[in-house]
């Protein structure tokens, strides 16, 4: 493979003209410049449009594009992916800034494996509290066995690239692979699109697929209130968080879904009593 390839970098976003250009400035300062960058809008109402137009005036290597009903997430994102011309594709999020040579460590870490069939998981830093499940183990990444829910310490520094269960929302594929199995499900997942992104990278682990953390590709995730696709409301999140993950369960767990779907029912409902209860005691 050709040790400079072209990266695809997607970039999804929705009303979030506030924090766009950040974003986008972060990567017109990549070490590494063997880039374009697909940037979908799902029919915005503010003027990130507008933010858009003017910095492709500004690069070449960026092309926006714009649909004119609001596709959702998962849509939006396939959007760019099927357009990407590069040999790798990276996925970002439009509240995400990256270090300076964050795609040049995604791209030399995955130049460094003989096969193809891996992800390339950055560092997150959230400006959020990691899952405690995750911490405790000292993982970037931890997937209950029982209830199939995935908690992360994505700003975890473990030092060297290690092997890890899962990856996030952003990471680097080989483009090929990603394209050949659909990208990500467009049908399935409702509201706040939760777990769509868990979907895509179970599917490539079911193929046989491998995901490496590198902990010196740095990105700052400096989550936004405002804008995006997520639902507001504690209920709604919850319901849909509900909902989204049993069908993440049945489509990518088989017959191990049967005791795992109630398993996270009764973890959930747990979960749920307690935090009313603590929230009454003050």
């Amino acid at each position: 493979m050709n040790k400079t390839p072209l990266v695809s970098i997607i970039l999804p976003t929705y009303n979030r003209a506030s924090v766009l250009g950040v974003c986008i400035e972060s990567v017109l300062n990549q070490s590494y410049t063997n880039w374009e960058l697909l940037i979908s809008d799902d029919c915005s109402t503010d003027n990130t449009v507008e933010v858009i137009k003017d910095y492709m005036t500004r690069d070449s290597k960026i092309t926006g594009m714009s649909h004119e009903h609001n596709l959702g997430l998962p849509r939006n994102r396939n959007t760019a992916l099927f357009a990407a011309r590069g040999q790798l594709v990276f996925f970002i999020e439009d509240d995400l800034v990256l270090h300076q040579n964050c795609l040049e460590k995604l791209v030399s870490t995955y130049n460094s494996f003989d096969t193809t069939n891996i992800v390339i998981v950055p560092r997150l830093i959230e400006n959020t509290n990691p899952d405690k499940e995750a911490v405790k183990r000292n993982v970037p990444f931890y997937i209950n066995k029982f209830t199939g829910e995935i908690f992360n310490n994505y700003g975890q520094d473990s030092g060297n690239v290690i092997e890890v269960e899962m990856g996030h929302a952003c990471c680097l594929y080989p483009a090929k692979q990603l394209q050949s199995i659909g990208g990500y499900e467009e049908k399935a997942y409702k509201g706040t699109y939760c777990r769509e992104e868990s979907d895509l990278n179970m599917r490539l682990i079911n193929r046989g697929f491998k995901f490496y953390f590198q902990p010196a590709a740095v990105a700052y995730h400096n989550k936004v209130s405002t804008g995006g696709c997520r639902l507001s409301g504690s209920l709604r999140q919850t319901y849909f968080y509900a909902r989204n993950h049993i069908i993440f369960l049945l489509r990518n767990f088989g017959i191990k879904s049967t005791y795992m779907i109630p398993c996270f029912l009764i973890v959930l409902s747990r979960r749920i009593l307690i935090n009313n209860l603590f929230s009454k005691s003050f």
